[in-house]
């Protein structure tokens, strides 16, 4: 979806859109829509700023980083973007840039395109570890069982090989 700036009643709208799951890729194996993704929002036009703001929701699926085991995790995120045309942005290069300047993105031409910033939003929601439960238990480091199904009769406190000249160290000082 494209928002073509020139048309902006006052220099604003508002918009909406319902994708379908397939409609919009994320680009990350690890992450599935599973319900459609909504954004709504409102886009103010300026001589040289863009300024978009609004929600994104959805829900995806995504794999618990301890077992594996799918799990649908709830989306909503509300975001705020600024935009500047290339030849604002040379202006402000020559000037010293501010903190609030860091979050500036450029556009080119006469639209904003809706999908890449729907995109970016829902991936930057997505927490970076995600876990079932937080009782979630993961798989055995020893033997691969998943401990939230079975018990294995693993030593849990094996020591990795290249520590092993340390514990040696340790039984002769006690």
């Amino acid at each position: 979806m494209q928002v073509e700036l020139a048309g902006l009643s006052n220099g604003a709208c508002n918009f909406s859109h319902e994708y379908t799951t397939r409609e919009l890729a994320l680009d990350d194996d690890r992450i599935v829509l599973a319900g459609a993704p909504r954004v709504s929002g409102h886009i103010t036009r300026t001589e040289h700023k863009v300024v978009v703001e609004g929600e994104v929701a959805a829900i995806a699926e995504i794999e618990c980083d301890r077992c594996l085991q799918f799990l649908e995790l709830p989306i909503r995120s509300d975001f705020r973007l600024e935009y500047i045309t290339a030849n604002t942005y040379r202006l402000l290069e020559t000037a010293e840039l501010a903190q609030e300047d860091m979050t500036l993105s450029i556009f080119n031409g006469e639209f904003i395109d809706v999908d890449d910033m729907v995109r970016e939003q829902l991936l930057l929601a997505i927490p970076t570890q995600a876990i079932c439960q937080e009782s979630c238990k993961g798989f055995c480091p020893v033997c691969s069982a998943d401990r939230n199904v079975t018990d294995c009769n693993c030593n849990a406190q094996e020591i990795d090989p290249r520590w092993s000249g340390l514990k040696k160290l340790v039984n002769r000082t006690s």
